[in-house]
């Protein structure tokens, strides 16, 4: 399984005012971030809060590269009385077109288990 999520906006970015613009974008777009984060953290029973970017890791361009994110991994289940939180990072990879008015996040691949035979 590998997620990928598209974040789109109007105005066009230029490469050179990339860098600086991704942590705005990254806040104007949270709900979204937190959605294409929790297909990672849905299978622990837990939703992603709170993003933040930690690090970069550009490439020979800008507009493609590496990320980390921070998050909160939040655990809740009224039923049972839990409202934990946990922190976390994942690594994700960009690319975004030129001028910018696009990035494509894709997600760590995670093999996917096979079923088993009876």
């Amino acid at each position: 399984m590998q997620e990928n999520w598209v974040l789109s906006w109007e105005e066009p970015i230029s490469e050179m005012e990339f860098k600086n613009a991704l942590p705005l974008i990254f806040e104007q777009k949270r709900k979204e971030l937190a959605i294409f984060l929790s297909l990672y953290t849905k299978t622990e029973g837990a939703i992603a809060e709170n993003i933040r970017l930690l690090s970069w890791e550009a490439s020979a361009s800008i507009i493609k590269g590496s990320l980390w994110l921070g998050f909160n991994k939040v655990f809740y289940n009224a039923c049972l009385n839990i409202h934990e939180t946990d922190r976390d990072k994942i690594k994700i990879d960009y690319e975004a077109n030129s001028p910018v008015t696009k990035i494509i996040l894709s997600g760590p691949y995670i093999p996917e288990r096979e079923p088993d035979d009876i």
